[in-house]
């Protein structure tokens, strides 16, 4: 039995973030993470979670840690850092 890929967040630390900025994030990081997948890199993304009181968005993704960062500046992510 295999497990699932691991988990990882691009954390951001993002002031004035409006629903608009993490719709186009969303749409962004989807299509990235599916191009990935389709260039063979098994990558997911998984949406984002806005923390409004501290300015943070956690966008949220499947894969390789090396699968994620790349999904992650192609799609023009403003991250500080990956975690697991």
């Amino acid at each position: 039995m295999v497990g699932e890929p691991p988990s990882y967040v691009a954390e951001c630390f993002w002031p004035g973030v409006r629903s608009s900025d993490l719709h186009a994030l969303d749409v962004r990081a989807l299509a990235r993470a599916a191009a990935c997948s389709r260039a063979g890199e098994d990558v997911r993304y998984l949406g984002s979670i806005l923390l409004r009181d501290d300015e943070v968005v956690l966008c949220r993704f499947q894969g390789s840690e090396a699968a994620v960062r790349r999904a992650a500046v192609e799609a023009e992510i403003p991250f500080e850092r990956i975690l697991a």
